[in-house]
């Protein structure tokens, strides 16, 4: 695949998005030429558990052979680990390894392990470089680009609230190197088309039909399939963080389904993948929408479609539990969502803000959903009463 580059037009903090195979391999040049100075530098080399022999090992021998100093720390990517502890462990990291405020944080793995590290990079000595080398295919086309990072917290009555503690910090580059999805679980693939069946949404009619024409292949990993939509929806993205970099407003669009997909998410019974509770909660988000008369059934159904295309699942029941747990029920789902950082208030149930889909390429973002459109959205997930 001939690399692509993918600019991030930011005021004070331009980015840009490299598409590369084997960039990882030859992570040093692939920084350099984007100005990103390795040499004599203290790295930190922020890597997700799953990939530190693999990815992670040749990451660090490209680091080194660019004459980087190269300091390793492993993380688990997992929801409950999402949490200052982690982060603490990338400072410890950094100050064993003598990082200054002229180091720079190197996140590789997948989206959990971008946020944790990206917010360790943003408050380390006030802030520090970073680069983002996504190694799943939802952070390459999402959670890697647009600067946010972030930890989960508790939630007073249970629970995790997705993302809760964070900051804006951008990274200097991110390298998104398809042969690392060589690696990754079909299920995990699969969890990452979600988000790019929510861009095509955001996006419109060419980039949605293009997605239900690719949707058997990309369901497989098809190789031809994924450099295509790789660049594709990273682009939506990338577009949409360029003219709103801080969600003040255009970017919030980026959240749809996931009101209902973190609610969802942090059920630790429903066992569910990030990508797959966004996947249910585009459903619900749909369903809503049509219930509120927001969105005709037609297009509804469409989306819905697509999501089974790309092998999602669309109700709570076809997650990885064989029967619903008692804890998903609309109540408590509900309870959760009004802990959504994007409320206007947190905690309570009048504020809650969704963002609904009215055509294809076409998303508002909605204050005052009824509460019956809401629990028509939970309905049709299969939330129990």
């Amino acid at each position: 695949m001939t690399a692509l580059r993918i600019p991030i037009d930011i005021p004070n903090a331009p980015t840009s998005v490299v598409v590369e195979r084997g960039a990882v391999s030859r992570l040093g040049e692939v920084l350099a030429a984007e100005r990103v100075r390795v040499e004599g530098r203290v790295v930190v080399l922020a890597v997700d558990n799953a990939v530190h022999g693999s990815h992670g090992a040749r990451a660090e021998r490209a680091l080194a052979a660019a004459g980087a100093r190269v300091a390793t720390v492993a993380l688990t990517a997992d929801e409950r680990r999402k949490s200052m502890r982690a982060v603490e462990e990338v400072w410890s990291a950094a100050l064993a390894a003598g990082a200054d405020r002229g180091s720079l944080v190197v996140a590789l793995g997948g989206g959990l392990v971008g946020d944790l590290a990206g917010f360790a990079a943003a408050t380390y000595m006030r802030g520090i470089d970073l680069v983002q080398v996504p190694t799943t295919l939802l952070a390459m086309v999402d959670a890697s680009i647009g600067g946010k990072t972030g930890v989960n917290l508790e939630l007073p009555g249970g629970g995790l609230g997705k993302n809760l503690a964070g900051a804006f910090w951008q990274p200097k580059v991110t390298v998104a190197d398809a042969d690392t999805l060589s690696t990754l679980p079909i299920r995990e693939l699969r969890a990452g088309l979600a988000e790019c069946a929510k861009h095509a949404v955001i996006a419109g009619e060419d980039s949605f039909a293009a997605l239900e024409r690719d949707a058997s292949a990309l369901a497989e990993g098809d190789p031809a399939a994924l450099d295509r939509l790789i660049p594709a929806s990273a682009s939506i993205k990338a577009r949409i963080v360029s003219r709103d970099p801080f969600e003040r407003g255009e970017r919030a669009q980026l959240n749809l389904g996931h009101t209902f997909g973190h609610a969802i998410e942090t059920i630790p019974e429903l066992g569910l993948l990030h990508g797959e509770a966004v996947a249910i909660g585009m459903v619900a988000a749909c369903r809503c929408a049509a219930a509120a008369g927001r969105l005709d059934d037609g297009t509804a159904a469409r989306i819905e479609a697509l999501l089974h295309a790309l092998r999602l699942p669309t109700r709570l029941s076809t997650g990885l539990s064989t029967s619903l747990p008692s804890a998903a029920s609309a109540a408590d789902i509900r309870r959760r969502m009004g802990f959504d950082k994007k409320n206007d208030g947190i905690g309570g149930t009048r504020t809650l803000r969704l963002v609904l889909p009215s055509a294809i390429g076409t998303v508002e973002i909605v204050a005052d959903a009824p509460e019956r459109a809401v629990a028509a959205g939970l309905a049709s997930i299969g939330a129990g009463h």
